[in-house]
């Protein structure tokens, strides 16, 4: 059995996961999502680097600004989402630790540009 800790910090960083993963799908910055979830972007933020735990109510706010479900949101099998591009993402994800978040949203938005490119 996981001690409840580190079942706690398990959760809280697969929950970050799937925040951030939806916000960059959007192309949002922390500021519109938190703006929009009626957040303090600097909780948010803490959200998202896994260094707060959010409550349900949190994850509901998040999710309707989102607009998916919270079961959505909270839906953890990543490899459903990652689909035939997996190894790509991983690569994305690797090259983005240590980044500040400005420069890993300015990576995002480079991305989502060439592929609005690649699709014209």
């Amino acid at each position: 059995m996981i001690p409840i800790d580190e079942a706690k910090k398990q959760i809280t960083d697969l929950a970050a996961r799937r925040i951030r993963q939806f916000r960059v799908q959007r192309g949002w910055s922390q500021e519109k999502l938190a703006e929009l979830a009626e957040l303090n972007p600097a909780f948010l933020g803490h959200i998202e680097r896994s260094l707060k735990c959010p409550t349900l109510d949190t994850l509901n706010k998040i999710a309707t600004a989102l607009n998916v479900s919270l079961s959505e949101l909270l839906d953890f099998d990543e490899q459903k989402y990652q689909g035939e591009h997996g190894a790509a993402i991983e690569k994305i994800t690797y090259a983005l630790h240590g980044l500040s978040e400005r420069d890993a949203d300015r990576v995002a938005n480079i991305v989502l540009e060439m592929v609005k490119l690649k699709e014209d």
